[in-house]
């Protein structure tokens, strides 16, 4: 059972999820999420590592950097001195898309203090896709008091599983698979609205890192998932048109969810032998009393039901603005949020 944690990096708290015994495995979620989205896989690895699920600072319940970042090194100093904090040395690192691109920075900046970096949809863009995909793709989703941004959020979702770019709604662009259940773009769209106005930050200075050479730079043993189901196969496969020093393996990963899976936690596993195991320090042996900071009325009624076309969020934003009518659009977004996740 996974336990959660907090560590204050200077005034900054720094949320974690962590499980298991052995060496130190500490694992990068893709932005607009956080490290709930690789409970799942952790879980399963947690029987030979002692699992760390870090939400990045700005993300699920870690707090945000105090200034907006200029690159993914503003994420890696904090992580760099969380890591310090909760005493953890020469961890292995996995990181999937945003995820991927802080593992691979963090080895950057720290060469001696990483054991093996595993990245899971990692790419490379050129510069003229690069540009076009940061001029479309992070629109602004603030919220506001109408709502109205709810309807940008629910497109976003949408074509992320139609379209890569999701921007770029061409026949050229089509990924030509199933639309995902409603249920599922329901529970990615949540994260987005968790993030919310900043939902980009990290995102973004990941796109901006998402190139091969960085990956041609490392250091430190790596191994490069080429996962045959990712909506990026295209991009990873540029990735690994580089050449890389012997150091850096690419692994073809099968492509349904249970086989991709089980293919990579028998990879992650094998490269255990000789990393010291990770004993955390008593004074984050204890569960943390957690409390909400979350004000306002919700209706004793039942929660909108989930629907095809995003309208439950609307219907849920009306009822919860009429209920609590001196809120901004945040509060009222916060109060939603809460909610669809905790009620």
């Amino acid at each position: 059972m996974e336990k959660r944690r907090w560590v204050t990096v200077g005034n900054l708290k720094v949320h974690y999820y962590i499980m298991g015994d052995g060496p130190a495995l500490v694992m990068f979620h893709p932005s607009p999420h956080s490290g709930e989205l690789l409970l799942p896989l952790a879980k399963e690895l947690a029987f030979d590592y002692t699992v760390i699920c870090v939400d990045t600072p700005g993300y699920g319940k870690s707090d945000r950097l105090n200034v907006d970042p200029t690159s993914l090194s503003d994420y890696t100093e904090v992580l760099h001195i969380f890591f310090k904090e909760i005493e953890v040395e020469q961890p292995l690192l996995y990181g999937s898309a945003t995820g991927a691109q802080l593992a691979i920075r963090y080895a950057l900046d720290y060469p001696n203090e990483v054991s093996h970096i595993f990245l899971d949809n990692a790419a490379h863009f050129n510069d003229n896709l690069r540009a076009a995909i940061l001029r479309h793709y992070f629109p602004d989703l603030t919220p506001v008091i109408n709502g109205s941004h709810l309807r940008q959020v629910w497109v976003m979702v949408n074509r992320m599983f139609q379209y890569f770019p999701w921007c770029f709604a061409e026949s050229e662009y089509a990924l030509n698979r199933p639309q995902l259940p409603k249920e599922a773009l329901h529970m990615i769209a949540l994260d987005f609205l968790k993030a919310g106005g900043i939902y980009h930050l990290a995102y973004k200075a990941a796109f901006l890192h998402e190139k091969g050479e960085y990956v041609q730079q490392l250091k430190v043993p790596t191994t490069i998932f080429r996962w045959k189901g990712s909506i990026i196969k295209k991009h990873i496969d540029d990735l690994l048109a580089f050449d890389f020093p012997e150091h850096v393996e690419a692994v073809s990963i099968p492509e349904g969810h249970t086989e991709r899976n089980l293919e990579m936690i028998k990879l992650i596993r094998s490269k255990k032998e000789g990393v010291l195991n990770y004993q955390q320090p008593e004074k984050f042996s204890q569960e943390p009393e957690i409390k909400s900071v979350i004000k306002g009325k919700i209706p004793n009624r039942k929660i909108p039901k989930i629907s095809a076309d995003g309208l439950h969020f609307f219907e849920a934003w009306e009822i919860l603005k009429r209920e609590n009518p001196n809120f901004s659009a945040q509060e009222i977004q916060n109060l939603m949020v809460k909610w669809f996740t905790e009620i």
